[in-house]
């Protein structure tokens, strides 16, 4: 036995009053405790700084929240690789509200301090390394929520319920998601959206959310379709059932109310650049030509449609088609065909439309 003289300050002596009072006063017993409980917290870490970051009660690595969570069946553990594969093909179908409402909740929660405050907190207990602050774009009005470090897809999940609680619970709405590898910034507007998600989560989270709906919903037809289109390598016309009895019956389409539901006014209004813009979404949904195109020749625009029809009739109903819509639109044109290519060539010059809307 080694016998050595120790000294200590008081404040190390009141650490030790636990075990000094199990060992009745011994303090040659005390210390011997204490050196046994520091050997095991000891174990799996690489100093006493190290170990103590699990023991201090603000530690953020502090593992006993988790072990409850985990030991009562409220959460599992799982992989990143697992995760991220989840949260990658589930991108683009919004977070269930159950699920934003079980991580924030919304009878507590009043505020988006309150929001990031539970957010930082839940983070550091859980060991999820993600910070959340908020930040005004550059001197203006604009107020950007940033999340910052820990794993991206858990990042990218926990931005999108922030969001989805956002619109749901304090009356905002995105009007912009900034992606960066080490973070997220979430361009905030104000929107009452009375419990709705708000349309610009779905643009900026949710662009497949209604796409799965109706797939889970009709899922024969839907793999059906799909498996159709695919082998047919997307050879294949969609068009409306009073769209394809006016073709059997011998006449002109009417699709003026396509281009109005897209835009939202009537055909009248409805400016070159964005006929143009509908024009390319209509051709892509329907397969009526295999591309729509802009160009500026001579001072003047066209627009060119590519096919890929035989039959004179059928390429003269399908000028017909497009004649029709940009005659109700009000836009004086000549058309013309090359191969297969349709040209609507119009009238007036371009600088027409430089001054009216900014775009060419």
């Amino acid at each position: 036995m080694i016998r050595k003289n120790v000294s200590m300050e008081d404040e190390y002596l009141q650490k030790l009053q636990p075990f000094l009072d199990k060992n009745n006063g011994n303090l040659s017993a005390a210390i011997r405790d204490a050196i046994e409980l520091a050997d095991a917290a000891l174990r799996g870490h690489e100093s006493v700084e190290d170990a103590l970051e699990y023991f201090t009660e603000d530690s953020t690595k502090y593992p006993e929240i988790r072990n409850s969570l985990i030991e009562s069946g409220e959460c599992i553990l799982i992989s990143q690789l697992s995760f991220r594969w989840l949260i990658e093909n589930t991108d683009g179908i919004l977070v269930d509200d159950e699920l934003v409402s079980e991580l924030f909740n919304p009878y507590q929660i009043k505020t988006v301090s309150d929001l990031l405050e539970y957010l930082n907190t839940r983070s550091q207990n859980m060991g999820w390394g993600i910070k959340v602050s908020i930040k005004n774009w550059e001197g203006d009005k604009t107020d950007v929520i940033l999340l910052e470090n820990g794993d991206p897809s858990l990042r990218a999940y926990l931005a999108e319920a922030i969001s989805i609680f956002l619109g749901r619970y304090l009356n905002f709405d995105i009007s912009f998601v900034h992606r960066k590898s080490n973070s997220i910034r979430i361009f905030l507007k104000e929107y009452r959206s009375d419990m709705e998600v708000p349309p610009g989560i779905r643009k900026n989270f949710g662009t497949l959310d209604y796409t799965f709906k109706e797939i889970r919903s009709k899922p024969e037809f839907w793999t059906s379709l799909v498996e159709r289109y695919r082998m047919q390598r997307y050879q294949r016309i969609n068009l409306n059932k009073d769209v394809f009895e006016a073709l059997l019956s011998g006449e002109i389409p009417d699709v003026t109310c396509f281009f109005e539901t897209s835009a939202g006014k009537p055909i009248q209004e409805i400016p070159l650049y964005e006929l143009f813009a509908i024009s390319k979404k209509l051709v892509s949904v329907t397969q009526l030509a295999t591309g729509v195109e802009r160009t500026v020749e001579g001072g003047k625009i066209n627009i060119k449609i590519r096919h890929q029809f035989s039959d004179e009739i059928a390429i003269g109903k399908l000028i017909a088609l497009f004649s029709r819509l940009c005659m109700a639109a009000g836009h004086a044109f000549e058309a013309r065909t090359v191969s297969n290519l349709i040209i609507l060539e119009f009238k007036e010059p371009c600088s027409a439309y430089s001054s009216s809307n900014g775009k060419y």
